[in-house]
């Protein structure tokens, strides 16, 4: 009669090369495009693409096709003014895609205490965190700078000239530049209100709160003192005047770049902060 040995047997196989944040995240961003709400908000932004791609099909028609009299129309050209409407009108979508997909990636984990279990493994907090912000990354590039730079590189394609770069050679720097910003605004200010909470239903409460009486606190407090400074308690004030700054248009606000530039410094500061005091192992619990 054969004898087995149950005792502890070791892992005979390879470990993967990849990084763990790649592994977490990409299986996060599985996660999240299957859901309902997050297809809806992307089929949104493709027929915004689309819009902009029939802008971009009459601009290069001839005159003597059926819609060639719509060419020379200013609002019907693919330019920079054109695309900062395309980034910043979205401004809605984007706040939309966080709140469908991202309130809910630290709260989930902190309600099922799975933190102990991911910090268990060889897998630090700053991995972690990345692991975590890559879908909201993923996601907020597909409705930014993914598509705004196809549609410079298809009216290049179109054109089949560089000429009409030549008078806003700064148009790709513009778009990136805006793009990073706000991706790395609105994913980190979601993911810090997502580690507050173990509840994703009052995860995605409060961070409806943050974005909307941070934009009202910023009206009311400017309203009332004729200060424009308030304004840059406002995330959407801060980032409607960094895009007119990038993309040379006039601000809508008298405030300089530079205190635009603190204040989205600070708020991406102070939320890594809280995310780095929040995202631990172990919770600690005050007795009383």
């Amino acid at each position: 009669m054969p004898i087995h040995d149950f005792s502890y047997r070791h892992w005979q196989g390879q470990r993967s090369e990849r990084p763990p944040s790649l592994v977490l995240g990409w299986a996060q961003l599985r996660l999240l495009v299957r859901r309902r709400a997050v297809k809806i908000l992307l089929v949104v932004s493709a027929f915004v693409v689309v819009a902009y791609l029939g802008m971009l099909y009459v601009e290069t028609m001839p005159r003597e096709s059926s819609f060639g009299f719509l060419r020379g129309i200013p609002l019907l050209e693919l330019n920079g003014k054109s695309l900062r409407v395309f980034l910043v009108e979205q401004r809605l979508l984007h706040y939309l895609l966080c709140l469908a997909a991202g309130a809910e990636l630290i709260a989930l984990d902190r309600r099922h205490k799975a933190l102990q279990v991911y910090l268990a493994r060889p897998l630090r907090v700053p991995d972690y965190l990345i692991g975590k912000a890559l879908p909201l990354v993923v996601l907020l590039s597909l409705t930014t700078w993914v598509p705004a730079l196809a549609l410079l590189a298809l009216k290049t394609v179109a054109t089949a000239s560089f000429a009409w770069l030549r008078t806003e050679p700064w148009l790709p720097v513009s778009i990136l530049g805006y793009s990073a910003v706000l991706i790395l605004s609105l994913g980190l200010v979601t993911l810090t209100v997502s580690s507050l909470s173990t509840s994703p239903r009052l995860a995605s409460g409060q961070l409806v709160a943050v974005l909307v009486l941070s934009v009202a606190l910023g009206q009311i407090l400017s309203g009332l003192t004729h200060g424009e400074g308030w304004r840059l308690l406002s995330i959407d004030s801060d980032l409607d005047q960094l895009g007119s700054y990038l993309f040379a248009a006039p601000p809508p606000h008298d405030l300089s770049p530079w205190s635009v530039t603190a204040a989205l410094v600070a708020l991406c500061g102070g939320c890594a902060w809280i995310l780095l005091r929040r995202v631990r192992a172990v919770d600690v619990v005050g007795g009383s």
